[in-house]
């Protein structure tokens, strides 16, 4: 007997591609690549595909060469020639005679599928998931795919459950579920502590990072404790590095800080906001401010300690007009900088400061402004010293909005626009956050609206409400009656995204809904980034945007904890515009960073609650606000619990 006609063209094929040009080699990833496989004797992938040819023709037995062809596809991947694989397993899979090959062809394509990573890949992840079954021999092989595919969907927890089961290394082991794990908020990390046995170790340890990360001394005591616990564990004589370091490293010295701000000139009014909201912070905690005395001289006593102590000092500068070589020198004698606001100042100032003196600037460069998926790289001169980046930066709520969405499982968004700059980049940094885990999915529609008429036109066209009404028109004319009937819209989106200010949003919103058939209006979900929302709103106004889910600092909504602040601020500041309250909270939690920017940088999966959100720091200093979501429900603004 001989193989199939179509079956022997294909290895000929193969052969001929093997003889002439051999396909570059394909590495799978690095990070997370588990190579666990079963031991099987090294022959060239020729010499399996004759066997399989020698095999079926002196015994006929489909099965027996099937189990060759398969030893000449896991070959090929091993030599790192996942293309000649996959071309294989393709010819050969309606083949299999056995489910266990069958099986057994689905794990190799799928480990090539995994090595060549293509854009198909985020789309059929699931199904490769539920296609690999436990074959004997392979078990090793199949659950380090199932950690690699999982940790790919971002399923944490489903990930480390895998990996626990490999061969791997425990401590490679260890340290891999541990950086997965740290991706985990500390509701999700209490819920998994509860249900799961496996992960004790990882989870408790997690949970003291947030709980004692903020204090070094708390969390030194914590960690000895977790250590006698799971004294077994290779985490407990190996520390993550970065708990190491968090433990070795001092506090910040900011006696003396330089603050540095435009106090005069077009922007003196966001100068000032700012300014008094870290002047509120400074004295709403006085002993943070304190600088502890030094050690007496031995023998000599002190009758008069208060003598000895004294106050960080803040001293406030104009930056307005000022070059960077000036700023520099005016902070000479500090060793904190606070600011600046303005990006070309920003950009001088860290090449000039002396590698002792911190900084935290309250803006971000074009260099640190980009989507979260390409890492956040500034320049390297600022990554050597200690620098730190704090912006109200409108990219990194488009971004949360769009991670939201998709978490929420919603699929076909689209998205109106205002035509300007801001709205603009925030478009950009949503479609970039949408499209970053499946590029082949269906982009948003985008409509960008320049006025309340063009607003109206744009919403029809984009929901083909227009069309719709063109029809009924078309039908009225060709039966020479009114024809009474409603207008429908698409019912393929399921979400819509408004970048809008908020008397845009007052008009669009009312708009939407006018345009959404009876049977969709209670469906179709419209979220809207913090430029949607003002204090001022009346309620009327509210009613207009009934139904808009849209994030926020905290201090901007209902039910924050810093209650006699805001009494404070209204009474001084009764009709201060939004965008100078939201500068107020800037400054206020600029100042309550200060000692934490160490342990926040070190720590990255730490965050400090303040006015402006939850605030988290990259390793190169980038910081990041997490906001709250609230919705407008009549005319009242409720915060949503988050998941």
């Amino acid at each position: 007997m001989v193989l199939p006609r179509f079956l022997s063209i294909s290895l000929i094929s193969l052969f001929i591609v093997s003889c002439s040009s051999p396909t570059p080699r394909v590495d799978a990833p690095k990070n997370t690549h588990v190579q666990l496989e079963p031991k099987t004797e090294v022959i060239e992938n020729v010499d399996y595909l004759q066997k399989a040819e020698l095999i079926f023709s002196q015994t006929g037995s489909a099965q027996q060469r099937d189990e060759w062809l398969l030893k000449a596809a896991d070959s090929m991947q091993k030599q790192g020639d996942c293309v000649k694989s996959l071309a294989l397993l393709k010819v050969l899979a309606p083949q299999l005679q056995t489910v266990q090959h069958r099986h057994i062809a689905h794990i190799l394509s799928t480990e090539c599928l995994v090595a060549l990573n293509p854009p198909e890949l985020a789309e059929h992840r699931e199904f490769l998931l539920e296609g690999l079954t436990l074959v004997s021999g392979w078990e090793q092989r199949v659950y380090a795919l199932q950690a690699q595919l999982y940790s790919q969907q971002q399923a944490w927890v489903k990930a480390s459950e895998a990996l626990l089961k490999t061969g791997l290394n425990e401590l490679e082991k260890d340290q891999q579920i541990w950086q997965w794990l740290k991706n985990l908020s500390v509701k999700e990390l209490r819920n998994e502590k509860l249900r799961n046995t496996q992960l004790q170790p990882w989870l408790q340890l997690s949970l003291i990072v947030h709980t004692y990360g903020l204090d070094p001394s708390l969390l030194a005591e914590q960690l000895v404790s977790w250590q006698s616990r799971f004294g077994q564990h290779s985490l407990a004589s190996h520390l993550p590095v970065e708990l190491s370091l968090s433990l070795e490293q001092k506090p910040i010295e900011a006696k003396k800080i330089a603050v540095l701000l435009p106090l005069s000139g077009r922007l003196a009014n966001q100068g000032l906001a700012l300014k008094e909201g870290i002047l509120a912070a400074y004295l709403n905690n006085i002993p943070q401010a304190l600088i502890k005395p030094s050690l007496q001289t031995a023998g000599v006593r002190d009758d008069s300690p208060t003598e000895n102590i004294t106050y960080r000092e803040l001293h406030f500068f104009d930056s307005a007009l000022k070059t960077p070589e000036e700023l520099n020198d005016l902070v000479a004698d500090y060793d904190f900088v606070l600011g600046p606001l303005l990006k070309e100042n920003i950009s001088g100032l860290t090449s000039l400061l002396a590698p002792e003196k911190v900084m935290l600037a309250l803006n971000r460069t074009e260099n640190e402004v980009i989507p979260e998926a390409t890492a956040n790289v500034i320049p390297t001169q600022t990554i050597k010293k200690e620098h730190y980046f704090y912006a109200l930066a409108p990219e990194d709520e488009a971004e949360q909005l769009a991670q939201f969405i998709k978490h929420k499982g919603y699929k076909r968004p689209i998205i109106f626009t205002a035509d300007n700059n801001v709205t603009s980049r925030m478009t950009e940094a949503f479609m970039a956050k949408w499209m970053q885990d499946a590029p082949l999915q269906r982009q948003p529609d985008i409509a960008v609206f320049a006025d309340s008429k063009d607003m109206r036109e744009q919403v029809e066209s984009l929901l083909d409400v227009a069309q719709s009404k063109a029809r009924i028109k078309q039908m009225e004319n060709i039966a020479d009656i009114e024809v009474f009937s409603v207008e429908r819209n698409r019912k393929d989106i399921d979400v819509i995204v408004l970048f809008a200010n908020p008397e845009q949003t007052e008009l669009l919103n009312p708009i939407i809904e006018a345009s959404l058939s009876p049977s969709s209006a209670s469906s179709l979900a419209v979220f809207a980034s913090s430029r949607s929302y003002s204090l001022e709103l009346s309620k009327n106004s509210l009613r207009d945007l009934r139904n808009l889910t849209f994030i926020d600092m905290p201090w901007m909504l209902p039910g924050h904890q810093w209650t006699d602040l805001a009494n404070q601020t209204n009474a001084l500041w009764p009709q201060r515009l939004d965008s100078l309250l939201r500068l107020f909270a800037m400054g206020f939690d600029s100042y309550e960073l200060i000692d934490n920017l160490r342990q926040l940088k070190t720590l990255p999966q730490l965050s400090k609650k303040g006015l402006t959100g939850e605030l988290s720091v990259t390793d190169n200093g980038v910081l990041h606000r997490h906001l709250p979501l609230a919705q407008i429900t009549q005319d009242r603004v409720s915060v949503l619990a988050m998941d």
